[in-house]
């Protein structure tokens, strides 16, 4: 046992040797306890701790110390200038919730209360997720060193459940997509190119007609546009992923698509702004927005927001009564159109740009229940010959 000494409050205080600083001075671990006996059970904690290579003068760290630390190395990493946006912003949170801790003083109650009051403000399952992954990225780098364990890895694993869930996705249906074919819009070209190559938004954006051959029906994939939080447009001469640089063959639909629309000679991007450059984030929400109360008038049920006051001036509004089709719907419905067509896990990945093949065949997995009979008609078709 360290040296006992029982206080003046009636509990007993031991201290262990720790070794000393770079100035020679004798640093000490201080352990309290109500009795004796409680005091040699977390002098042993202690000593196992030592054992296995805690450093426990790095404990009285703050935690924004290895926070930053966290951050300068995500700064440095080959990531998108938006990933570490988010990373400069879940950070921030986390040290303001834990201002003035210790590392040793965090506690997995700690990050689950905050998370709860994240799911209250209405923050996104997907948001919740990602802050929860900073921490205990941030907590992670301290195991072995300054920690035995990660409290962030203590948390209930309803966590994971806390927040808005994720939005729907789904591919188009037939009729969703002939509305696409036979409404004309300067966002058309937006729906049928991603809906016919897979392309990002971000991709596209950055798509330039030298990228387009249509001779040999292929589009080269070898820039992207990130956006910053405000929503500042960045080029990049490759995607976030090498499996993102790459050639995409697409249908002979989309090349006669591409063949008749208008080119001016002048502009290399092939979805320019209004104003001829790159389109940003708001551009992409105002397209989309205008086109879809198009698709809205012309298919929907025609419900006007102000019945009460028909004769009200100003344009006529409608309520949105056809399904809220986002830009990613399209490119989900690329990858059903791969599937359904037959072609392979593996070609659809290095087509879709996936980094890795599990993404694409969670995808397949997932159509695979939806469309089973399929399957089973291909069965069918054999047997039958």
């Amino acid at each position: 046992m360290g040296r006992l000494k029982k206080r003046s409050d009636g509990r007993y205080r031991s201290q262990i040797y720790l070794g000393r600083n770079s100035e020679g001075k004798a640093l000490y671990k201080s352990v309290y306890a109500a009795t004796v006996p409680e005091l040699k059970e977390k002098e042993a904690e202690i000593r196992h701790q030592l054992g296995k290579g805690i450093d426990l003068k790095a404990q009285r760290d703050l935690f924004s110390t290895w926070a930053e630390d966290f951050l300068r190395l995500k700064e440095g990493a080959k990531i998108t200038d938006r990933q570490k946006s988010h990373y400069r912003v879940s950070v921030k949170y986390w040290e303001d919730i834990f201002s003035g801790y210790r590392m040793d003083e965090i506690r997995g109650d700690d990050i689950e209360r905050a998370l709860l009051s994240l799911g209250n403000s209405g923050m996104s399952q997907r948001t919740i997720n990602f802050y929860h992954s900073t921490v205990r990225q941030v907590l992670d780098r301290a195991v072995g060193r300054v920690l035995m364990v990660n409290p962030a890895r203590n948390t209930s694993p309803d966590i994971g459940a806390l927040g808005r869930p994720p939005e729907p996705r789904r591919a188009l249906t037939e009729e969703e997509q002939k509305w696409i074919w036979d409404t004309p819009h300067r966002a058309q070209p937006v729906a049928i190119i991603m809906m016919l190559s897979g392309l990002r938004r971000g991709e596209l954006a950055a798509l330039e007609w030298d990228n387009i051959d249509l001779n040999g029906a292929s589009i080269s994939v070898n820039k992207v546009i990130e956006y910053d939080a405000d929503g500042t447009p960045h080029r990049r001469a490759y995607p976030k992923s090498e499996a993102g640089k790459r050639v995409v063959h697409i249908p002979q639909m989309l090349v006669n698509y591409l063949r008749q629309m208008p080119r001016d000679p002048k502009q290399p991007l092939v979805i320019p702004s209004d104003k001829g450059g790159v389109m940003t984030v708001s551009g992409w929400t105002k397209l989309w927005g205008s086109y879809m109360r198009l698709l809205n008038i012309k298919y929907g049920a025609g419900i006007l927001k102000h019945q009460d006051d028909p004769h009200r001036p100003g344009p006529k509004t409608y309520e949105m009564t056809i399904p809220p089709i986002t830009l990613h719907w399209l490119r989900h419905t690329y990858c059903t159109l791969l599937y359904l067509s037959g072609i392979d896990v593996l070609t659809a990945c290095a087509w879709m740009g996936h980094a890795d093949v599990a993404t694409t065949l969670r995808i397949y997995t997932h159509l695979d229940a939806v469309y089973k009979r399929r399957s089973v008609q291909k069965l069918d078709e054999y047997l039958g010959q």
